[in-house]
C-alpha cells in the first residue's frame, strides 16, 4: 500500500524537527513530503506536492493558518481537486480560531504543546477517512472513466460522431466542439525490454498532467490527449521512447484537430501510421509530417536487376562491392508504398532467384544445402525493414565467403577482380602475387589456365575495350584516355591500341563514324 503524503508547516524549526520525529510515520502509513517555514511558502508547496495531510500552524509569517487554508480553498475547487486533511496547531485556545479553523476546512484543532496520544489519535483516524475516499473515489472514477471509454471506443467502431454529444461530467468531452485533440499510438509489438503493464504504468504516469483517455487494445496503448501544447507532447513521448531498450521508432502520433469529428480523424491517422513501423526505425515517433518527407526522398529500384551483380561479386569475392549493392537495396529499395507482405515477398522471390543462378552455373557446388538458404522463414519472421536488411547482408557475406574457401580457385578469382577494378593501375604479376600470397609464376601459369590468355594479355585487353568506350562517347585526347586507362607512355599505347585492333585510336574512332552515317 502507497504511504499517504504528509506536509508539515510551521515557522518554528524546533517544533516542525519535533513533529517529524514525535511518531513513527512510517508505521502510521505515512511519508514526509515537504515542510514550509511560512505561510506564503505553504500555500505554494499544498498546491505543488498535493499532500494528502496538512499539520497547519495557525499562526505564521506572510499569511496565518487561515489564510493558507482559504487559499489552497480557492485553488482546489478551482482546478476540482480534493482538499488535504488539515489538523490547525495554535497556542491559543480562543473559539473563534477553532471555529474558523472548521469553517476553512480543518478536520482537528490542537494545542500546543502537542500531545503525542492525541495526535496520533487524529493522525490514525484521520488515515482511515483519507483510505475510504480515495478508494471510493477511485471507483467512482474507474466506472465513469470505463463508461468513456466505451462511449469513445464505439464513435471509433461507427466512425461516427453522435448528434448530441455525451459529457459524461468528464473534462475531456467539456467544450470538445471548440478543443484540440490528437491521438498516439504505441504498438506494443515494436517495444522489447519492458513488461506491458509497466509501459501501460508509465504512459499514464507521463500524461497525467493532460486530460487523457488511455485505452489498452491488442498489445496497443491508445492515447487519446485533449491538449495544444506540442512542446509538451513531445517532452512527453521523448520519455515514454525510453521504454524500448531495443531503442527503435514504436510510436505513432496524429496532427491536432478540433472537436469530436476530429478526435476520429486523429484516432485513423494515428492507427495507419502504425503500418509504416515496418520500414521506420530511427525515428522519435512517426507522423505524417515525416512520411511526407520520406515519400519526397525514395527512389526505388528493381531488385531483379542486381541479381546478376551479386552472383559477380560472390564469385570474385568482391566484398567492397556487395557491401555497395546492400547499401544501395537498403537506401532505395526502401519504399513506404509497398506493404509489408509485398517487400518480403520480393527480397525471398529475389534470393531464391539468386540462389538458382549460382546453382546454374556451379552445380557441382552444395549450395542449396545448411542454413545459408533458408530464407523463408526468416524474412517472413523479420520485425522490420532495417531487420530484413541485416538478414540479407549476413547470408550474401556468408556465401561470398563460403563460396570462396579453401577452393582450388580461389586465389586466382580473387585475382581477377582485383584486376578488373585496378586495371588503370600500374599492375605486375610480381606485386599481386606479393598482395595475394602466392609465387607470381605459379600466378601466372594458373591465371592461363583459368582465363584462357596470359595475363598481360588479358589486362591489355581491358584497358583497350575501356580506351574504346571512352574514345566513342567522350571528348578526350588520346593521351588522356592513354593515362586513364593504365598506359602512362602514349606511344606505347598507340602499338597496343593497334596490336589489338588493328587500326589506330584515330582510325578507330573514324571508322566508328562512318558506320553512323
Amino acid at each position: 500500500m502507497d504511504l499517504l503524503k504528509l506536509l508539515i508547516a510551521d515557522d518554528e524549526a524546533s517544533i516542525r524537527n519535533g513533529l517529524k520525529c514525535i511518531l513513527d510515520w512510517e508505521e502510521l502509513g505515512y511519508k514526509l513530503c515537504g515542510e514550509a517555514s511560512n505561510g506564503k511558502d505553504a500555500v505554494e508547496q499544498i498546491n505543488n506536492l498535493r499532500p494528502d495531510l496538512v499539520i497547519l500552524d495557525i499562526k505564521m509569517p506572510g499569511l496565518t493558518g487561515i489564510e493558507v487554508m482559504s487559499n489552497i480553498r480557492t485553488y482546489y475547487k478551482e482546478n476540482k481537486l480534493e482538499m488535504p486533511a488539515i489538523i490547525v496547531l495554535s497556542g491559543f485556545s480562543d473559539f473563534e480560531y477553532a471555529k474558523e479553523s472548521i469553517n476553512n476546512g480543518a478536520k482537528a484543532y490542537l494545542l500546543k504543546p502537542v500531545d503525542e496520544d492525541e495526535l496520533q489519535e487524529k493522525v490514525i483516524s484521520l488515515g482511515k477517512e483519507i483510505r475510504e475516499r480515495q478508494k471510493l473515489n477511485e471507483t467512482s472514477k474507474n466506472a465513469a472513466v470505463f463508461v468513456l471509454k466505451d462511449y469513445l471506443w464505439n464513435i471509433f467502431q461507427t466512425k461516427k460522431v453522435p448528434e448530441q454529444v455525451q459529457i459524461y461530467d468528464n473534462p475531456f468531452l467539456a467544450d470538445c466542439e471548440n478543443s484540440n485533440y490528437c491521438s498516439i499510438v504505441l504498438d506494443l509489438n515494436f517495444c522489447t525490454g519492458t513488461p506491458a503493464n509497466e509501459i501501460l504504468k508509465s504512459v499514464e504516469n507521463y500524461f497525467s498532467f493532460f486530460k487523457t483517455v488511455i485505452i489498452p487494445k491488442e498489445n496497443k496503448i491508445l492515447i487519446l490527449l485533449k491538449a495544444s501544447n506540442e512542446v509538451a507532447i513531445e517532452n512527453c513521448i521523448q520519455r515514454a521512447v525510453k521504454l524500448n531498450k531495443k531503442n527503435r521508432t514504436f510510436i505513432c502520433r496524429s496532427q491536432s484537430y478540433t472537436g469530436l469529428e476530429g478526435l476520429l480523424k486523429s484516432y485513423y491517422e494515428a492507427e495507419e501510421l502504425c503500418s509504416y513501423l515496418f520500414f521506420i526505425s530511427d525515428q522519435l515517433f512517426i507522423s505524417k509530417n515525416c512520411i511526407e518527407k520520406i515519400s519526397l526522398n525514395t527512389n526505388s529500384i528493381n531488385l531483379q536487376n542486381l541479381i546478376d551483380d551479386i552472383v559477380f561479386c560472390i564469385e570474385t569475392y568482391n566484398k567492397d562491392k556487395l557491401e555497395k549493392i546492400i547499401s544501395l537495396i537498403k537506401e532505395n529499395y526502401f519504399d513506404i508504398s509497398k506493404t509489408e507482405a509485398e517487400i518480403k515477398k520480393q527480397f525471398i522471390s529475389c534470393m531464391v532467384e539468386l540462389r538458382n543462378k549460382l546453382l546454374a552455373k556451379y552445380p557441382e557446388r552444395e549450395i542449396s544445402n545448411g542454413t545459408t538458404f533458408e530464407v523463408i522463414p526468416k524474412i517472413l519472421e523479420a520485425a522490420s525493414y532495417s531487420e530484413i536488411i541485416e538478414y540479407l547482408k549476413s547470408v550474401l557475406f556468408d556465401l561470398l565467403e563460403n563460396f570462396n574457401f579453401n577452393t582450388s580457385d580461389s586465389v586466382i578469382v580473387k585475382v581477377i577482380a582485383y584486376v578488373k577494378s585496378n586495371y588503370d593501375q600500374d599492375l605486375k604479376l610480381e606485386a599481386l602475387g606479393d598482395m595475394f600470397n602466392c609465387n607470381s609464376a605459379y600466378l601466372g601459369k594458373k591465371f592461363k589456365k583459368y582465363t584462357g590468355t596470359q595475363f598481360n594479355t588479358y589486362l591489355d585487353n581491358l584497358r583497350i575495350e575501356d580506351a574504346k568506350d571512352k574514345i566513342l562517347h567522350s571528348d578526350l585526347k588520346i593521351y588522356q584516355i592513354s593515362k586513364l586507362v593504365g598506359y602512362a607512355n602514349t606511344d606505347y599505347f598507340f602499338m597496343k591500341f593497334k596490336k589489338c585492333t588493328g587500326c589506330t585510336p584515330k582510325e578507330f574512332k573514324k571508322a566508328a563514324e562512318n558506320e553512323k552515317k
